[in-house]
């Protein structure tokens, strides 16, 4: 079935098999007909009956049949379909959208809390529901062509036509309907009419509070258009319709509440340790979900600013009050105590996954209903610190914030955001603007304005700006910035101009909480939040730990979350391993006093990473040991020329391999038959444990191979060139006292081009791979004249003989390309011709070769000139240039 639009809708009908009843496919024909046709549908009574009629072709209501498992309807020998009745409901959201569009704009509720809706959704009032599946965060910036088109269509002047119903408008026979079907079909069988049935709540009260607006509008008490008996009639259609409403929410809230009777196991009851218990976390749970999506959909439906009286009711937060424990509730806060705690119950400790993220959806939508009220007592359910719907969000934010499922994490960033926002606002328009400037310290709004919140929703703030998923990644990076003003992506983000040191004060001050939960989330069961923590943890000593003022903050804490990293050193994840080796040469250059205590510890590590299977981590253990040389001088260096010269020939002892034998062993079938099978869908990897570590995730860790003699060669150029780069050169290395002269780095690159040249093991390919890659940043830093005169003559000849593979040593396309970048790098740093001169006098004949990649990056700098010329991406594509 295919529901995007009215039209496949019925479409789709004709194509089900086995076929649909004739009536059904006759109908659905009609249907189509009426939305090809010119004339509008608003008042057109045959098509609002034809929707109904299509309704109760896939229900039991005229005939009572009973609905089974599978979603078909019996009526004794008589199958009833589900489909009708799920292409009826999509009818339905159509229609009543396009006629909410007909009422003027002010009456389907406007102001700020709309500009914050993110994500898409059918008949959520707004679009922020998570309703059809994951949310779309709101990023993008807009450019300054499109700031100006916006403010220029602002600037001009609105024309606003509008067709509003009267008391014979079909719509509201349509209406009076909707409350049964509802009733009826809110625990379907079929999750797909139960998601439907959700987005018809939705836009059944955005219309019908839309209408209340409509009326209680001034335009409208002023206008004397209708005669008095035809306004009494449609005020009474509109009344009838808000009792409509009201039942449809009655519906929702019993069946909710019946769902949260039936004591589902929570997460701590059901870990997942099991297979028993992994399938109620990855599907749905009976109808709880939806019916979470229901409610969702309807608060964000009641646009209405104000309580009951008159016309201008429709405000969810001024109805439901006393679903929220408030003390101006007259009713018994024990009778409705099951809405909030039970709400708390699905976002922190249901166990299936889905219910979770639908369950902070609807918390989300409240708060926003809190914001839209008029009544000023209402907000401050968001700010009261006794306040059980305050008290509820906190625990809802805390559980999800760390969720394991990034789908919860993003509903719990969504939360975050929008109650945060409206804390900020609250704060803003508060009348009692004490500074307190006999304080020592300046904090930011942020923290005036969550208090007691402070301390738990900063740190999560804080990691979620690195966690693995890129929607929760970019949208925590977004929030940052909306709540602190920073410029960059992933800025703490520190200026003069901005109350409180913007974020970095907040979290200098906020470092204990901060540092705990860091510590604590590198010992996480999920690798992604572990590799995240690290890189916390490394942005606290690279922008806290160099400002001038904030940097005696985080030093009580250094010895903690240094323990944590080298705890990361051991993970079976290698990124985690490969972010916490950055991390320590981080905190060493910002606490080298500090961190001597664990220096020994961390040059072992430093070390065994330098020989790690995964080139990436080999690469982050020469960096970070350039940073330690950089911490604490020339008795570092020596340590590390100790390695160098041990690891530069380890390559000598890789045992000998034909290409041939290797590939014959990558392709033996009985080698890899009978083993696990691991996917990023599957159960048995994420529920694998290794020594007692209850590690889950998307891959497995455990499938491990030895290390190889070659790979230490390998970190070793690594490590040369950050030699080269950071202490070749007197003038700009970075300390004055270490200085690595051509006395100790000549008899390393001439150890380095002899164990280069071996080919007796097939990963030497990589391992020359690695060499022209890195060839050219430490010709660059040497200088033009150091490497020429005594460099180049110790590469010229292998890297020759690597431009292609004229001489059948099986160099693989990855060689080959790397080598001609680092021939075409060097020539321009050294001169072309002289490059070409060395290269004949080697005898290789390999001057046509080094032509031939001079010559096609000159071709791919012409493509490159084309597409910036007009202004596309750099792309090469294989047709050639872009036209105009």
């Amino acid at each position: 079935m295919d529901f995007s639009t009215v039209d496949r809708a019925l479409t789709s009908l004709s194509r089900r098999h086995p076929p649909l009843p004739a009536e059904v496919l006759d109908l659905s024909s009609h249907l189509l007909d009426f939305l090809s046709s010119p004339d509008g549908l608003s008042e057109n009574t045959v098509y609002a009956r034809g929707i109904l009629r299509l309704v109760e072709l896939g229900s039991d209501s005229s005939s009572g049949g009973s609905n089974n498992d599978s979603g078909i309807i019996t009526n004794g020998d008589t199958k009833v379909r589900w489909e009708p009745l799920a292409v009826g409901l999509r009818l339905v959201v159509d229609y009543l959208e396009k006629r909410t569009g007909e009422l003027p704009k002010r009456s389907r509720g406007s102001g700020s809390d709309e500009d914050e809706d993110e994500g898409t959704g059918l008949g959520t009032g707004g679009g922020g529901v998570y309703a059809d599946g994951p949310r779309i965060p709101k990023i993008a910036q807009l450019g300054v062509e499109n700031k100006e088109a916006a403010a220029k269509k602002h600037s001009e002047p609105k024309v606003e036509t509008s067709f509003p119903p009267n008391a014979k408008s079909p719509v509201f026979e349509l209406m009076m309907a909707l409350p049964a079907i509802v009733n009826a079909h809110v625990e379907h069988a079929e999750p797909r009419v139960r998601s439907l049935v959700a987005q018809t709540v939705g836009v059944y009260a955005l219309y019908a509070t839309s209408l209340l607006n409509w009326l209680g509008s001034e335009e409208e008490s002023s206008s004397g258009e209708n005669s008095n008996d035809e306004k009494k009639q449609l005020e009474k259609a509109v009344q009838n319709a808000q009792v409509g409403r009201r039942e449809i929410h009655g519906a929702v809230l019993l069946s909710l509440k019946s769902h949260l009777e039936m004591k589902e196991p929570s997460r701590e009851d059901n870990p997942g340790a099991a297979s028993d218990g992994a399938l109620d976390d990855t599907t749905g749970w009976r109808a709880l979900e939806t019916n979470l999506q229901a409610l969702a959909s309807y608060v964000d439906g009641c646009v209405g600013r104000s309580g009951t009286e008159g016309y201008r009711g429709g405000s969810y937060i001024a109805e439901e009050i006393r679903l929220f424990g408030s003390s101006s509730s007259n009713d018994g806060g024990d009778e409705y105590g099951w809405f909030l705690s039970g709400l708390q119950h699905c976002c922190v400790v249901h166990v299936n996954r889905h219910v979770r993220a639908a369950s902070t959806a609807s918390l989300g939508v409240l708060v926003k209903a809190c914001m839209r009220s008029s009544d000023s007592s209402h907000r401050d359910l968001l700010v009261e610190g006794d306040s059980s719907f305050r008290s509820v969000l906190k625990e809802a934010l805390r559980a999800n914030l760390e969720d394991n499922w990034s789908q919860v994490r993003m509903a719990g960033s969504v939360l975050c955001r929008r109650f945060v926002l409206a804390l900020l606002k609250i704060h803003s328009n508060s009348e009692s603007d004490d500074d307190d400037e006999d304080d020592e310290e300046e904090s930011t709004v942020f923290e005036s304005a969550t208090e007691d919140l402070v301390p738990m929703l900063l740190p999560r703030m804080c990691l979620n700006r690195f966690y693995l998923a890129q929607g929760v990644k970019l949208y925590s990076q977004e929030t940052w910035k909306l709540v602190f003003g920073a410029h960059g992506p992933d800025e703490l983000h520190s200026s003069e101009e901005t109350k409180g040191g913007g974020g970095m004060g907040a979290v200098a001050r906020n470092a204990a909480p901060l540092c705990r939960y860091y510590s604590k989330m590198c010992d996480a069961d999920n690798h992604a939040v572990r590799e995240a923590a690290c890189q916390g943890v490394a942005e606290l000593a690279q922008k806290v730990g160099t400002h001038p003022v904030y940097k005696e903050y985080i030093s009580p804490f250094v010895t903690m979350l240094l323990q944590a990293l080298l705890m990361c050193f051991h993970d079976e994840s290698w990124p985690v391993r490969d972010e916490a080796c950055l991390a320590c040469g981080t905190f060493c250059l910002a606490y080298a006093d500090e961190c001597v205590p664990e220096l020994p510890t961390l040059f072992e590590r430093w070390t065994e990473q330098m020989t790690d299977q995964i080139w990436s981590v080999r690469e982050d253990a020469a960096v970070a040991l350039g940073d330690a040389i950089t911490a604490y001088g020339p008795d570092m260096l020596e340590k590390v020329l100790a390695e160098v010269r041990k690891g530069v020939p380890a390559a000598r002892d890789n045992p000998s391999m034909s290409r041939q034998e290797y590939k014959r062993l990558q392709n033996d079938a009985e080698a890899h038959t009978g083993n696990q099978v691991y996917s990023c869908g599957s159960l048995a990897p994420k529920l694998n444990k290794k020594a007692g570590a209850g590690r889950i995730g998307c891959m497995s860790c455990l499938v491990d191979r030895p290390k190889a003699p070659w790979e230490a060669t390998d970190g070793c150029i690594y490590l040369l060139r950050e030699l080269c780069v950071r202490f070749a050169n007197r003038d700009e290395s970075d300390r004055e006292d270490v200085v690595v002269s051509d006395t100790i780095l000549l008899p390393l690159m001439t150890e380095l081009a002899d164990v280069c040249r071996l080919s007796h093991y097939p990963q030497s390919d990589d391992l020359r791979t690695t060499l022209w890659r890195q060839l050219p940043p430490m010709a660059e830093a040497l200088g033009k004249r150091r490497f020429k005169g005594l460099y180049l003559d110790l590469f010229i000849e292998l890297l020759g003989k690597n431009l292609d593979d004229r001489y059948g040593t099986g160099a693989s396309q990855l060689s080959i390309h790397a080598a001609g970048q680092c021939a075409e790098e060097i020539a321009n740093l050294i001169g072309v011709g002289i490059f070409r001169g060395r290269l004949e006098g080697t005898g290789t004949g390999q001057e046509n070769a080094f032509d031939g990649v001079m010559e096609e990056r000159r071709r791919e700098q012409i493509m490159s000139a084309a597409n910036g010329k007009f202004g596309r991406e750099i792309f090469q594509s294989p047709f050639g240039p872009p036209i105009a």
